[in-house]
């Protein structure tokens, strides 16, 4: 992992939260203005590889490209979250933090994508 961040200057990936009646709590109201359905301290926090947090209303915000997990209607749904750095040492996210405890028939699938470093 050291030689590929001597020899790139940035980096992306790219995180999908797949859920089923399970909102991921700090990003519904990313989108839209709508009232915020969370708690203020329930966002989800990715820790990168240098241990630097990518959270909401920092500098290093994840780009929400699809939102629909704040969609509660017994269907799978996804969040989708975009990382983009000109620090390639961020990346790849090691560690996700702050998820809810998971509400009563509720589920969530992580598929994490593969980073690319330029």
């Amino acid at each position: 992992m050291k030689f590929l961040h001597l020899l790139s200057t940035e980096g992306s990936q790219s995180i999908m939260l797949h859920c089923l009646s399970d909102p991921p709590y700090g990003t519904a109201d990313s989108l839209s203005h709508a009232e915020p359905t969370h708690t203020e301290n329930s966002r989800l926090r990715f820790r990168g590889w240098n241990k630097q947090m990518f959270e909401k209303d920092t500098l290093l915000e994840p780009h929400v490209l699809q939102d629909e997990c704040k969609i509660q209607d017994g269907s799978w749904h996804q969040s989708h979250f975009f990382f983009h750095t000109q620090d390639s040492r961020q990346l790849p996210i090691v560690d996700i933090q702050e998820f809810p405890n998971p509400q009563l028939n509720s589920q969530r699938r992580l598929e994490i994508g593969p980073v690319c470093f330029l």
